[in-house]
C-alpha cells in the first residue's frame, strides 16, 4: 500500500533533479540564433553534438551572444569533443571581450557588445 504514494513522489523528484530538456544545437548556433527557444529566460540548457570546433566566437569566461554556444563550451573546457550538455547563463553586454586559446580553441577580441553569455 505505500509504494502507491510513494512512487508519485520520487517520479517528481526525479523529474525536478533532472530539470527540462535541453535544446539540441547545432554547432555553429548562437544565443542570438536560437532566441526564440529561450524567450524570456536568463538560463537555459543547450545539447551539443561532438565536433564542434567550427563556428566564430569573441571573449574569454564572457562570450559576445553572436558567438558559437558550443565553441565556447569547448574553449571554456564545460565540454569535450565529443559534445555534451551546456548551461547558459545571459548577461549584460560587456565594454570589451578579450580573445584568448585554451583547450585548443582560439577566440577573438572585440570591443563593446550589447548582450554577452557564460557557459557552464
Amino acid at each position: 500500500m505505500r509504494i502507491k504514494w510513494i512512487l508519485p513522489i520520487l517520479s517528481v523528484v526525479a523529474l525536478a533533479a533532472c530539470g527540462p530538456k535541453p535544446i539540441d544545437v547545432q554547432c555553429t548556433d548562437s544565443v542570438q540564433k536560437i532566441k526564440t527557444m529561450t524567450e524570456g529566460k536568463n538560463e537555459f540548457a543547450v545539447k551539443c553534438p561532438a565536433g564542434c570546433g567550427q563556428g566564430s566566437i569573441w571573449g574569454t569566461d564572457i562570450y559576445t551572444t553572436d558567438s558559437s554556444i558550443c565553441k565556447a563550451a569547448l574553449h571554456a573546457g564545460v565540454i569535450k569533443q565529443d559534445g555534451g550538455k551546456v548551461s547558459v547563463e545571459l548577461l549584460p553586454g560587456q565594454d570589451s571581450y578579450e580573445g584568448s586559446e585554451r583547450n585548443g580553441v582560439t577566440t577573438s577580441s572585440w570591443p563593446s557588445y550589447g548582450s554577452s553569455f557564460k557557459v557552464k
